[in-house]
């Protein structure tokens, strides 16, 4: 149990709250809160990592939860973006199977005995750029902001997935040729 209830981990559960409440502010309108529950969700992911590091709090949970409530968090706000924004939908359906292939890997990887690999670089990455894109589309919104860098901001999120899921499949290969023992650093 001492793994289970770290700061870190309550700090993710916590971000999964914010999700159906993003959802409800969205939908009524509520723009505003939105960028606020997205910048808290945002910088308590920051908050959790630097906890989980700084305090060897780092666990084999926190490694499944923490991505859990960043891509689940992405996959919704994006979702729910893309009413409005129809040019969302590319960058919604890479990260869909981004996130689609990732698991599976990761369940393999998982059922072999493998333990899960930290976030890396570009993972964190791809994640501060579809916060960008995330962030600039209720700009967009609210203000009616130019739409241009919006399309450069998706396509760099794009960009950045690729990049990703590349990163990660070379580290998942060498775990899996016994290259890296688990969660060495390459």
């Amino acid at each position: 149990m001492k793994n289970f209830l770290t700061i870190p981990n309550v700090i993710s559960f916590f971000r999964l709250l914010l999700i159906p409440l993003f959802v409800i502010t969205y939908f009524k309108e509520s723009i505003g809160i939105s960028i606020a529950i997205i910048l808290i969700s945002g910088l308590s992911d920051i908050i959790d990592g630097f906890i989980a590091r700084k305090f060897n709090m780092v666990s084999d949970l926190g490694k499944v939860l923490d991505p859990i409530a960043d891509k689940l968090t992405q996959a919704v706000v994006l979702l729910c973006l893309t009413i409005n924004h129809t040019a969302i939908l590319p960058m919604f359906a890479v990260l869909f199977v981004k996130e689609l292939i990732t698991m599976f890997v990761a369940v393999y990887l998982l059922s072999s005995g493998t333990k899960p690999i930290s976030s890396k670089w570009f993972g964190k990455l791809s994640t501060v750029v579809i916060f960008l894109a995330i962030f600039y589309t209720l700009i967009v919104d609210i203000y009616g902001a130019p739409i241009i860098p919006l399309y450069i901001l998706i396509a760099a999120s794009i960009i950045c997935m690729f990049v990703s899921v590349m990163g990660y499949f070379k580290l998942f290969s060498k775990q899996v040729k016994g290259e890296i023992k688990n969660d060495e650093t390459v």
